[in-house]
């Protein structure tokens, strides 16, 4: 089969041809149709993320169901699924018998089988996600890890109706996490440093989107504050100074890879009794719920499709901040 392999950190991926893959048991092996690229991708290329080289990486994967292994129960050939980061848990440990596999410590991921930018990926049983029928392969990419990610994260804020949610930072997840929380109902601001970015918020159902320079929290608390904080941006210094614009109780989830987190002012956090924590993917419901908001029409990614051949090149793009807003590797 085709596939693109990290060979060398910091240097263009390979286009090789390697040996198919096979299924054992609980195993199955995808057609992949195409799949999502998002920063991460990025920091898998510069070694941010624990690896094993040569690997292909890939983690927003889409596409049907061509062989199943021994034991395998719930799936079949012809199915059309995605595969998550986080694929199965050890089994026996306290987060996997209280049903919460995505917390164990011992997880299995697509770096440990290989990822989606190939013609044929091997994953998990467990990991698989049937998609709505009437969704096309190149949007549900999107929901595996943009969606999912952001959606997992809005709902470890624990919002409240009333509410109020400022998305910072709009770019592949971001701009999910705009249309996932006005799709619930909340009101929802756009804190960005992109005056275009800003203009197109209202399109993806923000009701305001905001231009900030280097203090996004006076930005946000002259804009009337916000209860909730989903920062998407990777930028460390705009998400410590956001926690101003936070109201009382307020919540910041922060949901990017952005280095030290440093709180110069302690003020809001004590007297506002606001709070901070990190999130990721939870368990299958929060995916299950994106993609049930995108089958109706309530939730469409905005993608820039591109053949496998130029994924160097997609990279790259991904890598300068140029892609409006994901970018999918759709697969011949």
């Amino acid at each position: 089969m085709r596939a693109a392999v990290i060979t060398r950190l910091n240097s263009p991926w390979e286009i090789q041809d390697i040996a198919d893959p096979v299924a054992g048991p609980g195993q199955v092996v995808v057609r992949i149709h195409a799949c999502g690229m998002c920063y991460s991708d990025v920091l898998v290329h510069r070694g941010h993320w624990p690896v094993q080289l040569p690997i292909v990486p890939g983690h927003e994967p889409v596409g049907e169901i061509v062989e199943l292994g021994p034991g395998t129960t719930t799936l079949k050939i012809g199915d059309r699924v995605g595969v998550s980061w986080m694929q199965r848990g050890e089994g026996r440990c306290v987060q996997c018998q209280s049903a919460r596999p995505v917390r164990c410590e011992h997880t299995q991921t697509w770096m440990d089988l290989g990822g989606g930018y190939a013609d044929l990926m091997l994953a998990w049983e467990t990991g698989c996600t049937l998609l709505p029928d009437d969704l096309s392969y190149s949007d549900a990419a999107v929901a595996f890890c943009a969606g999912f990610t952001a959606m997992s994260g809005l709902r470890n804020a624990d919002p409240r109706p009333g509410e109020r949610v400022c998305v910072l930072g709009i770019g592949g997840l971001g701009h999910m996490a705009v249309q996932l929380a006005a799709a619930i109902g909340l009101e929802t601001v756009v804190l960005t440093t992109s005056p275009d970015k800003a203009e197109y918020a209202e399109k993806l159902g923000a009701v305001q989107g905001i231009v900030t320079g280097d203090d996004p929290g006076k930005a946000l608390a002259q804009a009337g504050g916000a209860d909730i904080v989903l920062a998407t941006t990777t930028s460390a210094d705009l998400v410590a100074k956001v926690v101003s614009g936070l109201r009382h109780g307020g919540r910041l989830v922060t949901m990017g890879v952005t280095g030290p987190l440093r709180i110069e002012d302690m003020t809001t956090l004590l007297f506002k009794q606001c709070s901070i924590k990190g999130s990721t993917h939870n368990n299958r419901a929060d995916l299950v719920e994106v993609l049930s908001l995108m089958a109706a029409g309530k939730v469409t990614p905005r993608v820039e499709t591109y053949p496998f051949g130029e994924i160097n090149d997609v990279l790259k793009r991904v890598e300068a901040g140029q892609v409006r807003y994901r970018a999918v590797i759709e697969h011949g």
